[in-house]
């Protein structure tokens, strides 16, 4: 009787943890937003990023200036063909300086910006709150999460993404069409010490049909700076 006793408050106890863990456990927009934190700052922020492609010689180099989730100034420091192509992210509106016009045109985010990336790419780091999101599947080290867009105009209409557990690191993210069929699929590595924290520094982008039409893109520094706000203004596209 005392055996059965002393197994029967076992099994309570193990009962008790089981639905304290699942009681905390994270929703899939709760995992988003730790993903955010581990790929960029949540505050201002400036950083130099690189963009090889196949099939290109250049080496795309951009200046990017980004307050908050809907700010972002894009200068184009190279090739020298396509310095002062500066590019301007209000929201989901966004407007590409073009110097021999001398006037900014209206772009999409999901224009090309540099063989396989888009504007957006670069521009629109963040998805909490852009996306609403729920959990496909549960490994033992990582979720399986499906982004649906929030919102007209983004990047892409969806992104479903894999995200380790321990970490919260974006693994691998395949950028989708509304209907599900993939466009491009997209891998973070190369995890260093950015703007105080480990975040990743290597992100290369494959279409999903033609296998050789890869871009890479780079992130060389990013620090944390106080941006004005008046820094995001058409007029200093030029």
């Amino acid at each position: 009787m005392l055996i059965l006793k002393k197994n029967f408050l076992c099994l309570m106890s193990l009962l008790f943890v089981f639905v304290s863990v699942e009681a905390v456990a994270l929703t899939a927009d709760e995992i988003v937003e730790q993903t955010d934190r581990v790929r960029n700052p949540q505050e201002s922020f400036v950083m130099e990023v690189l963009v090889d492609s196949s099939g290109s010689k250049d080496t795309n180099q951009f200046e990017v200036y980004t307050k908050g989730k809907d700010k972002t100034l894009i200068r184009t420091l190279a090739p020298r063909r396509d310095k002062g192509r500066n590019l301007l992210m209000l929201d989901t509106d966004m407007w590409l300086y073009i110097p021999k016009l001398k006037r900014s045109i209206r772009v999409a985010l999901n224009q090309k910006l540099s063989g396989e990336a888009a504007n957006g790419d670069i521009s629109r780091m963040n998805w909490s709150g852009d996306y609403k999101a729920k959990i496909l599947k549960v490994n033992k080290t990582s979720w399986l999460l499906d982004l649906q867009e929030s919102k007209k105009g983004l990047t892409y209409a969806r992104v479903q993404v894999e995200v380790e557990k321990k970490t919260f690191r974006p693994l691998e993210a395949q950028y989708m069409t509304k209907n599900g069929k993939t466009l491009k699929v997209a891998k973070f590595s190369e995890y260093k010490n950015l703007a105080g924290a480990l975040r990743p520094s290597k992100i290369v982008i494959q279409d999903a049909v033609r296998k050789d039409k890869v871009s890479t893109i780079s992130i060389v520094s990013m620090k944390i700076e106080n941006l004005a706000d008046n820094k995001f203004h058409r007029n200093n596209l030029k």
